[in-house]
């Protein structure tokens, strides 16, 4: 991310920048650790808190936001434990900052396409959404992992101007995409299965073509600056361990590709 970049994910995220200021350290140190996490993951991550909570007596606190909201907030203030954005692009980002001791994978989602119940617009696939008076929503593209992943589906199907100029809706989170979805306020949004199976009841989902899919891996990195390293670190490796990926699984989430095959695919990109 360029540094202009930076800064305009920093005026997006200004509403809700503040939050991060409350990252204050309990009194007892070691009872709480402080992470930075995509909104997107919320519902695995919060069962996952509450079962490490109950196996070391650790706290874990959440600030839940886009991925890019995040990063700039780490910029910002230099708190928290841990960082877990929807997509490796933006740890790497941390990374080139000299805020990541560690990192690793835990998960994977990949792009889909979601439409209102009953698919009253008889939407099937990437091409419907260039029909006239289509309302798309969009994860934008500065502030959230789903809007870049949005935008690189759509190059590859080359319909990235046309779909562009019926997007009604850049959410700075993915959750937001499949709220404007449910309530008809959306005809279409490009998210996450993950996202999809959190709305499965309420919206179909519609998935898209392998050669123009985004899979993204979600990674979790360890931050240099976090006071209580070994526990941050336990948590690290709780989230990498067999119990995690069930809890990830159950929640729609593909498991983690392993090191060689995401080290091969970096290299493709």
């Amino acid at each position: 991310m360029r540094p202009r970049k930076l800064i305009i994910v920093t005026v997006l995220c200004v509403a809700v920048v503040a939050g991060v200021l409350v990252f204050v350290r309990a009194a007892n140190a070691g009872t709480n650790i402080k992470v930075h996490a995509g909104a997107g993951i919320r519902p695995p991550l919060d069962e996952l808190g509450r079962m490490f909570e109950k196996k070391t007596g650790t706290r874990v606190e959440y600030s839940y936001k886009g991925s890019g909201c995040l990063l700039a907030d780490i910029c910002f203030s230099k708190q928290g434990d841990l960082y877990i954005p929807g997509e490796q692009f933006y740890v790497d980002q941390a990374k080139e900052r000299g805020f990541i001791k560690k990192s690793a994978l835990v998960a994977q989602m990949s792009t889909v396409l979601i439409v209102q119940k009953g698919n009253p617009k008889n939407i099937r696939g990437l091409s419907d959404l260039t029909r006239k008076g289509m309302r798309v929503g969009m994860g934008d593209p500065n502030a959230v992992a789903v809007g870049r992943a949005a935008n690189e589906v759509l190059v590859k199907a080359k319909l990235l101007k046309p779909v562009d100029e019926n997007v009604a809706a850049r959410a700075l989170n993915v959750v937001e995409l499949g709220i404007g979805v449910k309530l008809k306020h959306l005809d279409a949004a490009i998210v996450w299965d993950a996202t999809a199976h959190l709305f499965r009841d309420d919206v179909v989902m519609i998935e898209i073509p392998e050669e123009w899919r985004v899979e993204a891996p979600i990674p979790v990195g360890l931050l240099t600056f976090s006071p209580d390293q070994d526990t941050a670190e336990q948590y690290l490796n709780f989230l990498t361990s067999e119990e995690a990926q069930k809890v990830f699984l159950k929640h729609g989430y593909g498991l983690p590709p392993k090191p060689q095959e995401h080290e091969r695919a970096e290299k493709q990109d």
